[in-house]
């Protein structure tokens, strides 16, 4: 069949059909993993395999080389460790908000959402937020519903909407269009550069702007679906460019309107084709035909925009809304000090600190001026308008509000990479996957928005997040080897000589590699010594140590104050070594592990206390937290003449 003309090859095939098959098994597989949790996840890799080769072999029979092929089938494998484990519950947050509309409309029919909050956990409150996610939400979680209505039939009980298959469904339908999203930016870039270059542009573009966040981390958002739109509308914009039309027109606007739908403030892309009618309604001739297909781009963007008006009407009493100035008040903008310079550049969340290749991009759309104005003259006062808009806000959660922006950087991005396609597939994963390690560690450092994330300690921790990746692959085949080269990466080995201590009251590395210790808190004094109290009923470090023989562990410690005594029990890799009782005062703890339980590589040190004081209970001031005891050094020493 692969000999035969593409037009000779019947649209459903053995492979079409296979590989229709092996989606539908991943995103069931995908819902099922709510309740079975991680033991899925074996099936949902095979599941995601398998769908990767049948994706080469049913391009391969539809005529495409091997050349072709790889772009698309490279980009489908790369996604599937974010099918395998992105986040399938709804945060306690903006996700209720959103899913507050679909759950009341499916099981309510009305826009009343009080109960709606109620039942997903939160108190009722007023929502401004956008509903085009609901609604593109709606199309997989109604198939959802309709298979959880007819469970009844075999016993189960009558849904609420809060059980998490839906909540799963919610972030499967943002990951379906974010995937989605890739794959026609991908094809979409294809009019600027290479198709190997528009392929490691929308990696680039993924993992190095918030899409990445908003596909793994929190699907319940709107931002995935916002990227969609925006990626719909660029490519609306290069068919209604190409031939100005009626039909084309329509299509922009109606991408246009679902952006809009999507988040508000991107309304400003329709800019994006209204900039081209309006260049070519200037040019003449045939102006009365462009006014026309002007109408009809705005039309569509009316038309498509409707839902919103509508519930803005029915919920406000206004047609038109700013939605988080209704929620904060008047103070929430500030236009006369828009914050220009740090909406870039500021360590709280500034776009090109937080994802430095948007910068790349964006200067890459100067290098594109030159080769393709007309897009550059028609996407920058698209840019220049959203970044405007972002810095007259008064919160910190900018880099959120530019994702629909990465689709109309992107062209610039691929012009920037386009030089460095031709080093090869190594050079490009490499600066691919410093990319990835520098966005994880941004989050790694920003827990809430607003958190400083300066550049310096963002790759610090990309650094050392290389570092962690590059020890467990190493320590699978030679434990010994992994731990010389993480010592010499932090110049602070354990037991490489007779004695190593850690002092826990400074930043020792110890804390942070192989992997970062558990349940310990920033750095404190107690009674004049530096040190770090253990918040909860046990604590947890990774000690990498290339000596295999038996260990003297010296714990410097002493208890929180509490009327019954405080014992602590020892572990090392879960064998217990030692039961003590901790006195309030400093004092140091001597155990000897015996040789059978330390191993070349990662040791485990664990410590379980036998009761947890809230320490703010205990001395009326201080953190509401169970702290019951501080630990100021570890002493380690080879101990040779130990036993098994």
């Amino acid at each position: 069949m692969g000999d035969r003309p593409l037009r000779q090859v019947p649209a459903l095939t053995f492979r079409t059909a296979l590989l229709a098959g092996l989606f539908i098994l991943l995103l069931a597989l995908d819902l099922l993993r709510a309740y079975a949790g991680p033991s899925l996840s074996p099936a949902q890799w095979a599941a995601g395999a398998a769908l990767v080769a049948t994706l080469w072999s049913a391009l391969g029979e539809r005529g495409r080389r091997a050349r072709e092929r790889l772009p698309w089938v490279a980009l489908a494998g790369l996604l599937v460790p974010t099918w395998v484990d992105h986040a399938r519950r709804l945060d306690l947050g903006d996700s209720i908000h959103y899913y507050t509309y679909l759950r009341s409309m499916l099981f309510d029919h009305d826009l009343d959402l009080g109960n709606d909050y109620t039942l997903l956990g939160w108190y009722p409150q007023l929502n401004v937020l956008p509903v085009g996610a609901p609604i593109l939400w709606s199309p997989l979680v109604v198939l959802v519903h309709l298979g959880r209505e007819a469970a009844r039939v075999f016993g189960a009980g009558a849904p609420t909407g809060t059980e998490p298959v839906y909540q799963a469904a919610v972030c499967q339908a943002t990951l379906l269009y974010g995937t989605a999203g890739l794959f026609l930016l991908m094809h979409a870039l294809r009019r600027w550069v290479s198709p190997a270059a528009a392929f490691w542009t929308t990696v680039i573009a993924w993992v190095g702007s918030p899409v990445r966040f908003y596909l793994s981390v929190l699907p319940g958002l709107a931002h995935g679906v916002e990227f969609f739109a925006a990626v719909l509308v660029l490519r609306a914009y290069q068919a209604l460019r190409d031939r100005p039309d009626r039909r084309r027109a329509l299509a922009a606007g109606a991408a246009c309107g679902l952006v809009f739908l999507a988040r508000s403030q991107d309304g400003v892309l329709l800019a994006l084709p209204a900039i081209e009618l309006a260049r070519r309604w200037l040019a003449g001739p045939q102006r009365r035909r462009y006014a026309l297909v002007a109408v009809a781009l705005a039309a569509a963007f009316a038309v498509v925009a409707l839902p919103q008006i509508a519930v803005w009407q029915a919920m406000f009493g206004t047609p038109l809304l700013v939605p988080h100035e209704r929620l904060h008040g008047a103070d929430f903008l500030h236009r006369e000090h828009p914050q220009l310079l740090a909406t870039l550049v500021s360590p709280r969340g500034g776009l090109f600190t937080s994802y430095p290749m948007m910068l790349v991009a964006a200067l890459g759309l100067v290098a594109l001026a030159f080769r393709d104005p007309r897009y550059v003259l028609a996407a920058a006062p698209v840019l220049l308008a959203g970044w405007y808009v972002n810095s007259v806000v008064f919160d910190w959660y900018q880099v959120r509000r530019f994702t629909g922006a990465v689709p109309l950087l992107a062209p610039g991005l691929a012009v920037a990479l386009a030089p460095v396609t031709p080093a090869g597939v190594p050079v490009c994963a490499l600066l691919a996957l410093l990319v990835l390690r520098y966005d994880v560690a941004v989050d790694a450092l920003r827990s809430t928005p607003g958190d400083p994330a300066p550049v310096r300690a963002v790759v610090a921790q990309a650094a050392d997040g290389l570092a962690a990746g590059a020890y467990g692959l190493t320590a699978r085949v030679a434990p010994r080897a992994a731990t010389h080269l993480l010592a010499a990466y932090t110049g602070q080995p354990l037991l490489e000589d007779e004695v190593t201590t850690v002092d826990l009251g400074a930043d020792p590395s110890l804390l942070r590699l192989p992997l970062p210790a558990r349940h310990l808190s920033a750095p404190s004094v107690e009674d004049g010594v530096a040190c770090r109290w253990v918040s909860g009923r046990e604590a947890r470090l990774f000690l990498p140590v290339a000596w295999d023989g038996a260990v003297i562990v010296t714990l410097r410690a002493r208890a929180l104050e509490t009327p019954e005594p405080q014992l602590m029990t020892v572990s090392w890799n879960d064998a217990e070594v030692g039961r003590v009782e901790l006195r309030p005062q400093w004092a140091d703890y001597r155990l000897h592990v015996p040789r059978r339980a330390v191993r070349a590589g990662t040791n485990v040190l664990l410590l379980r206390f036998d009761r947890g004081p809230i320490y703010h209970r205990v001395r009326g001031e201080g953190p509401r937290e169970v702290r019951p005891a501080a630990l100021s050094a570890i002493t380690l020493h080879r101990d040779r003449a130990g036993g098994r």
